[in-house]
């Protein structure tokens, strides 16, 4: 059997919005990376902040797929291709989406589509922390926690914490890893997307 993991950092891209005459982007998708059994967070802290040393960009630089250069992106997953975690991420179609309440209603969507990552609680959660990126989620801790406990087991999460993804690099591998298969589906171009599916648990279509 396995471990139960810990945390799961978790990341968007595109937006929830439904005004697509208006710019909202047609898909969303949120990726939730975790570390491989055993592996403290140090590591990937330590390598992401080396790569930084090596692209000769300063120590507070933020890795964000909708900013970083073609080749930082390519430095950046190639670097991750040899990291020990993997992810899970969740994909929608908004113009596919016929729920009234998750249209009209950003917040509920994005809690539902956190809901659908774990519902299958593989990789198992155990009393597990998610951390969320502060500025991406827009949905203030307690709300957000009252809504996942109405679908999960209160032994599967434990906490929800927020935080800014300029101080965390997990985080910022999670955006790096959403922003590669959003470019693949909102863009058709699937350039990043073949250099880190191989970290692929499962790609959940919404």
């Amino acid at each position: 059997m396995k471990k139960a993991i810990d945390s799961l950092w978790i990341d968007e891209s595109g937006d929830s919005g439904f005004q697509f005459e208006k710019g909202s982007s047609r898909f969303l998708i949120l990726a939730a990376v975790y570390l491989d059994e055993g592996t403290p967070e140090g590591i990937i802290e330590k390598e992401v902040h080396d790569l930084k040393m090596r692209l000769r960009v300063t120590a507070d630089y933020e890795f964000k797929f909708s900013r970083c250069k073609d080749n930082f992106k390519k430095e950046f997953f190639r670097t991750f291709a040899n990291l020990p975690l993997q992810y899970k991420a969740i994909i929608v179609d908004k113009r596919n989406v016929s729920v009234v309440a998750l249209k009209s209603q950003p917040k509920q969507l994005y809690c539902e589509l956190v809901r659908r990552l774990l519902y299958d609680n593989d990789p198992p959660l155990q009393k597990a922390t998610l951390i969320l990126d502060e500025a991406a989620a827009k949905v203030h801790h307690q709300e957000f926690h009252r809504i996942l406990k109405s679908y999960l087991s209160k032994n599967l999460v434990r906490k929800i914490r927020q935080q800014r993804s300029h101080r965390n690099a997990m985080i910022q591998v999670a955006d790096m890893v959403a922003g590669s298969i959003f470019r693949k589906f909102e863009k058709g171009d699937d350039t990043y997307y073949e250099m880190v599916k191989k970290k692929e648990k499962i790609l959940i279509e919404f």
